[in-house]
């Protein structure tokens, strides 16, 4: 087999595989054997702070989320420190998460350069943006006036009211 033909067999490989993988982001994840949760924040952020300044902060009372939530929470903080990584490298990043009694607000942002918005959303943030609202919470993501980008969540999960 020759060298093109060759070339041309791992581009077609991976292309099945890219088409594959682009169908699962709008598919919801499996919670029940996912590791993808808050608990493993530190883990995330760690991972991506090694290229460039990631720091988070929490307001409000943490606590568990159902499993669901949980998950899509992650895949927020986790697409976004993605796109940052992308889009902006070495840029500051910080991550927010605020609890309060009717479910968790997530917004990441970075500090990169200006950047046009574009048309339509790239397949990562339209999966999570889908999750995200088949939860029945909010989801946008865009780019910030002064320069940088922000994806901000709203996910519903309210407290347990306890009588």
């Amino acid at each position: 087999m020759g060298r093109f033909a060759q070339w041309r067999g791992m581009l077609l490989a991976r292309g099945h595989q890219l088409r594959g993988a682009l169908g699962r982001a709008a598919e919801p994840d499996d919670t029940s054997t996912s590791t993808a949760s808050l608990n493993r924040l530190d883990a995330l952020v760690e991972g991506f702070a090694a290229g460039q300044p990631v720091r988070w902060t929490m307001a409000g009372q943490p606590r568990p989320l159902p499993g669901p939530v949980d998950l899509v929470a992650y895949r927020v903080i986790e697409e976004a420190l993605t796109n940052a990584c992308r889009h902006a490298p070495g840029a500051p990043v910080a991550v927010r998460l605020r609890y309060d009694a009717t479910g968790i607000t997530i917004e990441v942002r970075d500090e990169g350069a200006v950047r046009a918005p574009t048309r339509g959303a790239g397949q990562g943030l339209l999966g999570v943006r889908r999750r995200a609202e088949r939860l029945g919470g909010t989801f946008s993501a865009g780019p910030r006036a002064g320069g940088g980008f922000t994806v901000r969540a709203v996910l519903p999960a309210p407290e347990e009211v306890v009588g």
